[in-house]
Parts: C-alpha cells; structure tokens; sequence
C-alpha cells in the first residue's frame, strides 16, 4: 500500500516548494502572486496523489501490452487474434448503436420538419378558403341590389332547439332589430338583438323561426319552419300544388322583414302531410348556420 502523505517524494516535498516560494521572495516577487502559486501546487499535487493507483495500473497495463506485442509464442498470437477479433467486435457493435442513434435523430428531426410543414400547409389551405370565401362575398355584395352591412360572426349558442349568433356589427354601424341577416349562400336569419357594436342573431335553424317562403320555379307560397328532428318543412302547401324534387325555395316577401327573393334553400323530398290537405315538403337549406363565418345584414333596397 502506498504511504497516505499528501507530498509524495517523486513530486518533491513540501519544504522543496516552499524553498522555491522563498527564493521567489528574494526576488520580491508579489507576496499573492506566491499564495497563488502555492495553492495552485498544492492543488495539482492532491489530485496526482488521488490518481497515483490509476497511474499506475495504466503503466502495467501499457508495459504489458508491449511485452505482450513483443512475443512470439504460438499461445501470444492465439491471444493477439483473440485481442483483436473481441476489439473489431465491441467497435462493430458501438458503431451499429452508434448508427442506430444518428438514425433516430435524423427521425425526430424529420417528424419535426412534418409537423412544421403540416402546420404550414394547414395555413395556407385556410388562407386559401378565406380567399376564396371573400372573393365570393364580394362579389355577392357588388351584385345585390340590397344595401348591405359586412359582419363576422364571433360567437354561437346553443340551449336546446335555440340558436342564436354573435356578430361584430351594431348600431353604430347602422344596424336595427328585425332586419334579415343572409351570406352569399343564402338567408340566414334576423337581427334579434341589438347593441352599439354588437348585435345577436337568430338563425333559420331556430325552433320558434318562421319566414313566408314560395316555390322560385311556380311562385308557391307556404311558410318555412324548421323542425325539431334537424331537418326543415315548408308547410301549408296546399295538396294539389306542384312541386317537385329539386324546386329553389326563396323568400316570398310577403313580411316587413325579408324582401322577396332571397334563397333560403332546394325542396329535397315532397310527400302528403297527415291531414291530407297540405304536402309535407322537407327543404335543405343553402346555408349551414353552425359553419357561417361572414354575413351581410340587409339594411334597405339600394334601388
């Protein structure tokens, strides 16, 4: 076992250093440039006395490899191939896992490049479908004959059969109660509340929603309700009127709030009500009030 002292004779001892430290002191050296280089000393030489069984095992170990190299026994050579075949086979395999690695970064670095380019592809498509939604409002707006106020719907609620919108249009925008709220797909509903920058809307898919509707095609007069099942009727068509599949339904304009013509929607299946007196007539509507994004509400006839 090695002698626990803190100055082991090869480093020199500790009264060698501090001979030095002295000499350095004749030659008026600055008295904390000497502590540094004292403590500096003894640093290193604590940390080569912890280190001296290391230090030693690598020299054995390096004195007996060259040894080793040296010989030419048969039992030496045998231990050589031995040697090298087991050190080529721990570099194979720190090589394969060395690979295995880099791959799995490259494949977090591509997923990452995916969800990115994803994400990208994602807002391009919707600015695309924005462009193409607004280019068709415009267009709508410029070739209405109503005067109409632009809107964004900002809010839905739903309680039950009752629907209602939120849009970022009011009074200061000239807007009053009980005017008809429509997109360029059709009617949509009317104002049912009113403030100064906002207004509620009621849509056409509201329970307690009416609207006087006819047949585009052979002016069919009937009124347009919707119905509890999701679906929608105009009813009180009189049994022998003539309509069929297909047949664009549009505001009639027999009220004082949505002018006539305005489509509301396309008859998809016809059939005799109950009390065999009207035709029970289901109609889709142009527009789909739950995915409505921008509206026009009508103020008045621009001519």
């Amino acid at each position: 076992m090695w002698p626990k002292t803190r100055s082991p004779v090869w480093f020199g001892g500790r009264g060698r250093l501090l001979k030095i430290l002295v000499s350095f002191k004749k030659c008026s050296i600055d008295q904390n440039f000497i502590n540094f280089c004292e403590k500096s000393m003894l640093r290193w030489e604590t940390h080569l006395h912890q280190l001296r069984d290391y230090i030693l095992l690598f020299l054995l170990l390096s004195f007996s490899l060259i040894l080793i190299n040296l010989n030419s026994n048969p039992q030496v050579r045998w231990l050589h191939g031995f040697s090298l075949n087991l050190i080529g086979n721990l570099q194979n395999t720190m090589h394969f896992w060395g690979k295995v690695r880099q791959l799995e970064n490259e494949n977090d670095e591509l997923r990452s490049r995916v969800a990115d380019l994803t994400y990208k592809n994602s807002l391009m498509q919707e600015a695309y479908l924005s462009n193409i939604r607004l280019r068709n409002l415009l267009k709508y707006k410029k070739s209405s004959s109503f005067k109409l106020v632009t809107a964004v719907v900002i809010g839905q609620n739903y309680h039950g059969f009752s629907h209602a919108l939120l849009i970022n249009s009011g009074k200061k925008q000239g807007l009053e109660e009980k005017l008809p709220v429509l997109s360029s797909d059709g009617l949509v509903g009317k104002i049912a509340l009113i403030g100064s920058h906002y207004a509620v809307v009621q849509p056409l898919d509201d329970v307690n929603f009416r609207v006087s509707a006819m047949i585009q095609r052979n002016r069919v007069v009937g009124i347009f309700t919707p119905g509890k099942s999701g679906k929608y009727f105009l009813n009180y068509v009189p049994i022998q009127s003539n309509v069929k599949k297909g047949d664009v339904v549009v505001t009639s304009g027999y009220s004082n709030v949505f002018p006539k013509g305005i489509k509301i929607g396309v008859v998809t299946q016809v059939g005799a009500a109950k009390n065999k007196l009207f035709k029970k007539i289901e109609v889709t509507p142009g527009v789909q009030t739950e995915r409505v994004e921008n509206v026009f509400v009508v103020l008045k006839k621009a001519r």
